[in-house]
């Protein structure tokens, strides 16, 4: 029995085969968010310019806080559009010819381009997190920082911005016209009707301001801290104890309300933003999946074309 060997030519494997490569390229996914985050940070540049030059601090007609803000959603809606509909086209043209033509290639284009917004919006996410600009947050935390931050600044009583600090200062006002009388031996808190005032120190100031936080996050004034107030106050201005405790529930409802309304306003703000935000983000992933069909059918159209022009040439 002989053995007989078939000695045939080179097998040519075509590398575009279906099965012998993956279908999606990293890549230029990567390629197509880099190019989105340029572009995203140019059109954010421009904006900025164009709403520094929109608002003046000598201008008496500039325009109001709202219109700004709408104005920059929209702002922030196009240049997300833009920047990814660059980003997919460009990785969906670097991205090799599929090797399943018709819907599937489409669709894998589309996918090249919307990966490249869901890498880009994380790379940016990241930078924007280690640098500290990174502003979303639940309306809680913007409420709790809203009311809390006075009590961690109280030692910053009487700095510009400073809500509950003013209010403190309106619970110790005396009329500019009197004179009062310092007197070192009055104890804090002692009631005094006698028309004379003495000095509350630093941490005095504190204390109250401590106080009036606490009422604000606990919804009421406690009866012996009004009660407190309203003898630390007839100490401080030398007035009646009846017209002190006037004034700290005065005052107490003033601060509440002006700290409820900048808590309110901070929610109104945080969810605007978030709103605002989820519609940029989307905006962009439809925009980057459109962007790589479009990158795509260009690119099978410049093939098309090659090969014709080849076949012609032969």
């Amino acid at each position: 029995m002989t053995d007989t060997t078939i000695v045939g030519g080179p097998i040519e494997v075509n590398p575009n085969a279906i099965g012998s490569r993956s279908a999606f390229s990293w890549s230029v996914a990567f390629a197509g968010a880099l190019a989105a985050i340029a572009v995203s940070i140019i059109f954010y540049a421009l904006g900025t310019g164009i709403g520094l030059t929109l608002i003046s601090p000598a201008s008496e007609s500039n325009p109001s806080a709202e219109t700004m803000t709408v104005v920059g959603a929209v702002w922030l809606i196009i240049s997300q559009t833009f920047a990814f509909a660059t980003g997919g086209y460009i990785a969906a043209r670097l991205r090799t010819r599929a090797h399943i033509p018709g819907n599937e290639t489409r669709f894998r284009d589309a996918a090249h381009g919307f990966m490249s917004w869901a890498i880009g919006v994380i790379i940016a996410g990241v930078l924007m997190t280690t640098f500290g600009m990174f502003t979303a947050g639940s309306a809680t935390a913007v409420t709790t920082a809203a009311v809390g931050g006075a009590a961690t600044n109280a030692s910053g009583a009487g700095r510009p911005g400073d809500t509950v600090g003013y209010f403190v200062d309106a619970l110790f006002r005396t009329d500019p016209m009197r004179q009062p009388t310092t007197t070192a031996q009055a104890a804090p808190g002692a009631p005094t009707t006698s028309g004379s005032a003495v000095e509350s120190g630093p941490s005095h100031r504190d204390e109250v301001m401590r106080i009036l936080v606490a009422s604000v996050r606990a919804g009421r004034l406690a009866d012996d801290d009004r009660a407190y107030l309203a003898k630390l106050v007839a100490a401080r201005t030398g007035m009646s104890e009846q017209d002190a405790a006037q004034r700290v529930s005065d005052v107490e409802t003033r601060a509440r309300q002006a700290v409820t309304n900048a808590a309110e306003t901070a929610r109104k703000a945080t969810a605007y933003m978030s709103f605002w935000t989820f519609m940029a983000l989307l905006f962009g992933a439809v925009a980057g999946s459109l962007g790589g069909m479009v990158g795509g059918a260009l690119r099978d159209d410049e093939w098309s074309a090659y090969e014709e022009q080849a076949a012609i040439g032969r």
